[in-house]
């Protein structure tokens, strides 16, 4: 048998794989023959790459010439003996990107798991560095390993703050032409972050590209003229420019640590180190970790292996002397200027407004949005400091990013200790509350019950009582000892909360008299800083105003002394209560009202009529005189000659129904209106007609005035003076003629 010896095996082998003639000598071959490299590849050398950058591989590197060394060396003072092998090995793995690539193809991104591409996203690769193990910084925990995924990163039924075998490697930017233009983009945005270097069509970081595409065995060479080293993420910037230190004590606040086994082992095996690694990430609930190198698009869900390529976060961050500024500003009501004093949303919102979820050019600056949906505050003028990052974009400002949360009329209960009902309530997003008042250019007024006045009313709101039943709210009667949890109290509580928000409207002043709907559609009345509700009306009872915040940027705030309570009366009882205060203009509608079989005497209600929150009304009621009218005109039963009422309650079934359709014809449904100029539309009745068909009336609306016409053309005026009363979701008028139903 012939035997092959160790030595011409290998030889077979490396004959068979050897590149093709071709292609030209390797990488590190290249930067020798070339003679403009010998700083490079003496710092390769010192980085233990020479070997890898001498065999076959498929890299694209960004290679600094000896120049660029030069300067590098003149400003650090070091050389190429001074060099320590940690930060050859950091210059040199951060020059090389994995796979190689064309000048014309790194623009390209690359959809992962997929076969396409989309030319001119790309504006970054990732590289051969990473950082690893790292000491920290916190006292507490020896080494740590930044995150490799945002906390609360789900695949599957499986939920990740890290993912094991992926190193978080770094990326590395550049930029070019055909990136720029269709991003709409320009040189301006370049210089903003590389003010001292010329934009030539093709640099990286902040280096031009002087000979691009050389062509190697093992991938791609482009000449560049400064020295890259590799850059910070968003984390480790802040952790290191002292003007954020607020900021960043902020941020670590929210950190979270945890042991990993498997890590852990890998120091021992690699350093003999016994000490134990943490991951280190930062609260699911903020838009992303900063010190995560991989982006993902917090407002989509999964995660895109290749879309830092195309992307990364952006970060506008407070330096400290506009951080403390705000923070004394935001938590003025809570007695101290520390975040800790403050519920912990208020952090989880502070920080996420300042996290965009995209790259920010300086270009679109203005016209980018937020984690938050929101536009940025401050102008470009106000940036004092821009950074690219390995992970994202930096902007450094004197002013803060003012949150909607914040300083829309949403945040006066939210920052005030005293109102934390109201702020329930306003966050509790079926309500429909808080996208309402956080509109900055929406105007809105609040009236705000505070914690004690709903305490002494028997209200509260206690989370931990979610375990036991089904809400935090909980009422405690006058005569009962302990609370009641249940839906029904909650909805109550929202129903209140609810009819202190007056949406569109910004009353900057109570002193007059007006009437106002609700975000639940209710009305509430003012007159001479007064308030009335539904519900304090029944108890005779007005609100006074105990103090006024006018600092939002979208509306006033009020404090009042009581619940915005409403009524438990059925509407019959409030045209009762009209027919005995306004008695020639309510009295002979309630009288064929309350004698009418459709009307429960014992309750008060009109059959028909629902109180659930799908229902609101407006009922016109005609005075005497109207009533008579209707009377002779046929409308109704009684003396047809001299319009006086029935002297009993009508009993044969045509007067009966004449009165029924009389009623439910003037009776909206669905729709409380008042004169206020705001609703002019034609409505629905509650009559039907004898095929099945629906009913209407016509409403022309100014403000103080309102016409009703009936189907006929004839009009009846609202006569303000006896109404606008407020009814169980309803409002109660008087009109000067009749409306006639045939």
């Amino acid at each position: 048998m012939l035997v092959i010896g160790a030595g011409c095996h290998k030889k077979a082998f490396d004959d068979y794989y050897a590149s093709p003639a071709n292609l030209g000598d390797p990488i590190f071959q290249q930067l020798q023959q070339r003679g403009n490299f010998q700083h490079l590849t003496k710092v390769i050398t010192k980085a233990g790459y020479q070997n890898i950058l001498s065999t076959t591989g498929w890299w694209t590197m960004f290679a600094p010439n000896d120049a660029a060394f030069e300067k590098y060396y003149t400003a650090t003072g070091l050389t190429d003996a001074s060099i320590t092998d940690s930060l050859a090995k950091s210059i040199v793995k951060y020059s090389l990107v994995f796979n190689g690539y064309r000048q014309d193809q790194l623009s390209t991104y690359q959809v992962a798991g997929t076969n396409a591409s989309i030319a001119g996203e790309a504006y970054k690769r990732k590289t051969a560095f990473y950082d690893w193990v790292q000491p920290s910084t916190d006292g507490i925990h020896n080494k740590i390993i930044a995150t490799n995924r945002n906390n609360g990163y789900k695949s599957g039924s499986n939920l990740y703050t890290y993912v094991e075998g992926d190193n978080n490697n770094k990326y590395i930017p550049y930029f070019t032409d055909l990136f720029l233009s269709t991003n709409g983009l320009s040189a301006t945005d370049y210089n903003s972050f590389y003010p001292n270097t010329t934009y030539s069509g093709f640099n990286v970081a902040g280096a031009k590209v002087l000979n691009k595409d050389i062509v190697a065995s093992n991938g791609f060479i482009n000449e560049i003229d400064q020295v890259i080293v590799p850059l910070k993420s968003l984390d480790q910037y802040l952790g290191t420019n002292p003007d954020y230190s607020e900021f960043k004590k902020l941020l670590d606040s929210l950190s979270a640590y945890n042991a990993n086994a498997y890590i852990t082992h890998n120091l021992f095996v690699a350093t003999g180190s016994t000490d134990q690694v943490y991951i280190k990430s930062y609260d699911g609930r903020l838009a992303f970790s900063p010190n995560n190198e991989n982006y993902q698009d917090p407002l989509a869900s999964g995660y895109i292996a290749n879309a830092s390529q195309s992307n990364g976060w952006s970060m506008v961050v407070p330096n400290n002397l506009a951080m403390n500024a705000y923070r004394k500003k935001l938590l003025g009501k809570l007695g101290g200027s520390f975040f800790k004093t403050a519920q912990p949303s208020v952090i989880i919102d502070f920080l996420n407004s300042v996290m965009w979820p995209s790259s920010l050019w300086p270009s679109q600056f203005k016209s980018g949005t937020n984690y938050q949906l929101e536009g940025t505050t401050m102008a470009l003028a106000d940036v004092v400091d821009k950074q690219m990052l390995s992970n994202g974009i930096l902007y450094g400002v004197n002013k803060p990013q003012e949150s909607n949360v914040f300083r829309t009329i949403y945040g006066i209960p939210y920052l005030d200790p005293k109102t934390n009902m109201t702020y329930q309530a306003n966050s509790y997003l079926p309500t429909g509350i808080k996208a309402q008042i956080t509109q900055p250019t929406i105007k809105n007024t609040l009236f705000i019950m505070s914690d004690s006045v709903m305490a002494l009313n028997g209200w509260r709101y206690n989370e931990a009582s979610v375990s036991t039943s089904a809400t935090a709210w909980g009422f405690k009667s006058s005569s009962s000892s302990s609370y009641a949890h249940n839906l029904i109290y909650r909805d109550i509580a929202l129903r209140m909360f609810s009819t202190g928000v007056l949406p569109g409207v910004d009353l900057t002043s109570l002193s007059g008299t007006g009437i106002i709907e609700t975000i639940n559609h209710e009305y509430i009345k003012y007159n001479n800083n007064r308030i009335q509700t539904s519900g304090t009306v029944d108890s005779g009872t007005d609100l006074k105003v105990l103090k006024t915040d006018a600092t939002a940027i979208n509306g006033t705030a009020y404090y009042v002394d009581g619940l915005l309570s409403f009524t438990n009366l059925n509407v019959g009882q409030h045209i009762q209560n009209l027919a005995t205060l306004y008695p020639a203009s309510y009295s002979s509608f309630y009288t064929f009202l309350s004698t009418s079989p459709f009307y429960n005497t014992t309750t008060k209600a009109i059959i028909g009529i629902g109180t659930s929150t799908d229902n609101n009304y407006t009922i016109f009621v005609p005075t005497n005189a109207a009533i008579s009218n209707a009377i002779k005109a046929g409308l109704l039963p009684g003396n047809k000659t001299t319009g006086a009422l029935p002297a009993s309650a009508p009993t044969a079934a045509l007067d009966i129904d004449l009165v029924r359709k009389f009623i439910l014809y003037h009776i909206i449904n669905g729709a409380s209106v008042v004169p206020d100029g705001k609703k002019a539309n034609t409505f629905i009745t509650m009559l039907v007609n004898e095929t099945g068909g629906a009913t209407y009336v016509n409403i022309t609306n100014q403000p103080g005035s309102m016409v009703v016409t009936d189907h006929k053309g004839v009009n009846a005026n609202v006569v303000v003076s006896t109404s606008n009363n407020l009814s169980n979701r309803t409002v109660i008028h008087t009109i000067d003629n009749y409306l006639n139903y045939n």
